[in-house]
């Protein structure tokens, strides 16, 4: 499954990269910023159907004894919504084989369809202990996420309060402390980008988790790139169902600093063509008085 959500997850990126132009924009702390971050590339993601490619790989692979064709077979089902037949299928080749990192991944992704969090995290947890840059190293979100997850189980008002990075613009710094994890904001970014990026190939809206990370993903956008491209982001994650309040605050402080990002901008523009023209009206000036004297 992961050999064939990377290859997507390329595919996508490289069908969308043309949408990655450098139109100018405003970061969170000030300073120019570029507009169009990665908000395309999730939009062209929450469009995608795997339904075709399931039925295709389900045909195609069905009654084959082989082992890597019986676990790609799991990835059909994942693909046709069929995620508990997935479950047993790679439970048995778990059984059968132990300690391939693509089962434990695969078999993490499927309890988690499937509606169980608490095996999820242990198999992607045990995912990573077999191969810790499985998906580019960043399965250490993907365990963040089933933990902001298994919180809203114990208490459902959990994504009114907090978030799964706990992410806020003012606070992104030039390296950012995630658990025992230390990293650029770029890296993050990228990180964040990377798991939604695969994440809402499969989830649909509403989704609370997936809202979450995309409220995360729109501060560390306005504190990187711009705040005009992490307002769509943010449109994202009050469409996944993220609570409407932390929404607009953020909303708010966008607009906020944005309109006074511009009156600052505006007003230096006058300062400095007030400042050409007093210059140009003492030269005027200079070149009367000799005319006179």
């Amino acid at each position: 499954m992961k050999v064939i959500l990377c290859s997507l997850t390329i595919l996508l990126y490289t069908h969308f990269s043309w949408a990655c132009l450098n139109r100018s924009g405003t970061k969170y702390g000030g300073g120019n910023g570029s507009y169009i971050g990665g908000w395309p590339g999730l939009r062209a993601a929450l469009a995608t159907s795997l339904a075709h490619d399931g039925v295709e790989m389900e045909s195609q692979l069905r009654g084959s004894t082989n082992f890597n064709d019986r676990s790609d077979y799991a990835v059909a089902l994942m693909y046709l919504g069929r995620s508990t037949e997935a479950v047993d299928l790679l439970s048995n080749l778990e059984r059968e084989q132990p300690g391939h990192f693509f089962i434990a991944a695969n078999l993490g992704t499927a309890f988690e369809l499937s509606g169980n969090n608490t095996e999820a995290l242990h198999w992607i947890k045990e995912g990573i202990r077999r191969n810790p840059m499985d998906h580019n190293g960043t399965e250490w979100l993907h365990v963040k996420i089933l933990e902001a997850k298994i919180h809203q189980e114990q208490d459902h008002s959990y994504f009114e309060k907090h978030s799964v990075l706990e992410l806020q613009p003012g606070d992104i710094k030039d390296e950012i402390a995630v658990g025992n994890l230390k990293m650029s904001p770029k890296d993050l970014a990228n990180a964040i980008q990377y798991q939604l990026r695969e994440r809402l190939q499969f989830v649909k809206p509403p989704d609370a988790a997936v809202a979450s990370l995309l409220y995360d993903y729109a501060a560390i956008e306005a504190a990187t790139r711009s705040m005009e491209s992490a307002k769509h982001i943010l449109k994202m994650a009050a469409d996944f169902g993220y609570p409407q309040a932390r929404v607009q605050t953020l909303q708010s402080k966008f607009d906020q600093r944005l309109k006074w990002y511009h009156i600052r901008k505006s007003g230096l523009i006058i300062l400095a063509v007030a400042a050409i023209a007093a210059v140009l009206m003492r030269s005027r000036f200079l070149v009367v008085s000799r005319k006179r004297t």
